[in-house]
């Protein structure tokens, strides 16, 4: 009886191990399917390569001060770089010529805050939206790969990688969230170290403080950061206050909304009824804040047209649907998963920033006025340091809901100009502003620089919305017309469709 017990025994232990290993497993692929990782790869039909060595002439070109175009010039690339920038009748006798038609050069956008997460595709969207350089602020193991490949001649963007974001949690709850949510988990000062230190090592380009990292271990992270000589980036962590950013490494933070969020902890909570006295008191205190981030050099990205929208995915989820350009969006993304409470997803049953069910007409009223306090305490804010000066570089948080790589970027630009950002400044924000913080070599047109260029049919310093009407990207020297650039789109709108799970004629 004894031996029967035990076997028992031992066969609903191996059924256990198995049940576990086969959630495990499930549970896994799913998140990498909400990731992209299954997306189908796109495989656009492009011409190759033309000559390394041409001229790009009759072009009024973006002067590095990014304030007024200089018209009549030719832009010389060999190599991948800007060799020179001269009159467009001073092009050295037998270099290739081509004709810029007098249309308005300027150099290579950034998004300084997207999610590359797994999907490739996202990559080609970015170079047909005129977007070469990215600022990923959670790059896993498989981005890294990419930017090794975009060196070496791969199409995408440049990209500048942002360790997974720093957290802190116990550890049973710490080992899902770093595995659901792709985090770095840590709990003593010496596993922040050595994670910097880890980072640094493997070529990351900067670590990120998230807003669950507790007070110890962002100190931590200063400390390391200085000692690693890598940059400190990212949120500002509930556990810290405004005192303990100006103490700290971070030379700049994610989201102008971070403000929002540390302004309210100090003024105590708001909530609706409390939503007037709020937006006074972040009035009272912008001047304050601004003053310090220009006294400590920290730099702010704005993420402006996302905060707008919260609001917005809550009462009508289904007019912004409509109005994303949701056929390049990554699939996976899009929609979502169920199996964690913080999924990715964008579609109405799973959309991240949607009501809660059954919620009262009475709370949807008091929610409404909370988030556009909400929306309202981030202009004020906005507006502040861009008076002061503070160095603001454009982002959208691209591949959140409903930002779509690449698309998102323009959409940013609409909302910087509303918030009376001149079109100038709006495209510092995304050319000379990034490209200083990051240390790249491109930004501006002048040479030696890296020949990352966009040509636009319009004039974006009379209207920014110009910057959508792109009739030729150069990416890394290589020239890809309006043709080309069609391809790229199409090539992922079809692998994207043949990878989805929701039909998108809904939207």
């Amino acid at each position: 009886m004894l031996k029967w017990i035990v076997r028992i025994g031992l066969g609903l232990c191996v059924l256990a191990l198995l049940g576990m290993v086969s959630t495990y497993v499930f549970i896994d692929r799913e998140l990498n399917r909400m990731y992209g990782a299954f997306v189908e790869v796109a495989e656009p039909d492009l011409p190759p390569p033309g000559p390394g060595a041409y001229a790009l002439v009759d072009v009024n070109v973006l002067a590095p001060e990014g304030d007024v175009f200089v018209p009549g010039q030719a832009v010389v690339v060999d190599a991948g770089l800007v060799r020179s920038v001269v009159p467009a009748d001073s092009v050295p006798a037998g270099l290739e010529t081509v004709d810029g038609q007098g249309r308005y050069l300027i150099p290579g956008l950034t998004d300084s805050h997207v999610h590359l997460w797994q999907s490739e595709n996202d990559l080609l969207v970015y170079v047909a939206n005129g977007v070469t350089q990215v600022r990923d602020m959670n790059t896993v193991p498989v981005n890294l790969r990419w930017r090794a490949e975009i060196e070496e001649g791969r199409i995408g963007p440049d990209i500048f990688a942002v360790a997974p974001q720093f957290a802190t949690f116990g550890p049973m709850e710490g080992a899902f969230v770093g595995w659901t949510q792709r985090k770095t988990i840590v709990r003593t000062g010496d596993q922040v170290h050595d994670a910097v230190k880890e980072f640094s090592d493997e070529g990351y380009d900067a670590v990120k403080a998230s807003s669950f990292l507790d007070k110890a271990g962002y100190e931590a992270m200063s400390d390391a950061t200085r000692a690693q000589g890598i940059k400190l980036v990212g949120h500002l962590p509930i556990a810290i206050g405004l005192d303990d950013l100006w103490a700290s490494n971070q030379s700049e933070v994610a989201h102008v909304e971070e403000f929002v969020k540390i302004l309210d902890r100090e003024f105590g909570g708001y909530g609706p009824d409390e939503a007037d006295a709020f937006l006074e008191y972040v009035r009272e205190r912008s001047g304050d804040v601004s003053a310090r981030m220009i006294e400590q050099g920290i730099s702010v990205t704005s993420t402006l047209a996302l905060v707008d929208s919260f609001q917005r995915q809550k009462t009508d989820l289904h007019s912004e649907l409509d109005a994303a350009e949701l056929a390049y969006e990554n699939p996976g993304i899009a929609e979502g998963t169920v199996i964690t409470s913080r999924g990715m997803g964008w579609l109405p049953e799973v959309n991240i920033y949607r009501w809660p069910e059954g919620l009262t007409d009475d709370r949807k009223v008091r929610s409404r006025v909370y988030w556009q306090a909400y929306a309202d305490a981030q202009h004020i804010l906005f507006d502040a340091f861009l008076k002061a000066g503070v160095p603001i570089m454009a982002g959208t948080d691209a591949n959140v809901p409903v930002r779509v790589p690449g698309f998102s970027l323009h959409e940013e630009f609409v909302a910087l100009q509303a918030a009376e950002m001149s079109p100038a400044q709006i495209l510092a924000s995304a050319t000379s502003v990034p490209s200083d913080y990051m240390g790249s070599n491109a930004g501006r047109i002048e040479a030696g620089r890296e020949a990352d260029l966009v040509l636009l049919r319009g004039n974006p310093l009379e209207d920014i919305a110009a910057t959508q009407e792109i009739d030729m990207v150069v990416l890394d020297g290589r020239r890809l017309d309006r043709d080309a650039l069609d391809a790229l789109l199409e090539s992922v709108k079809v692998a994207n469709d043949a990878s989805r799970k929701v039909a998108l004629e809904q939207f």
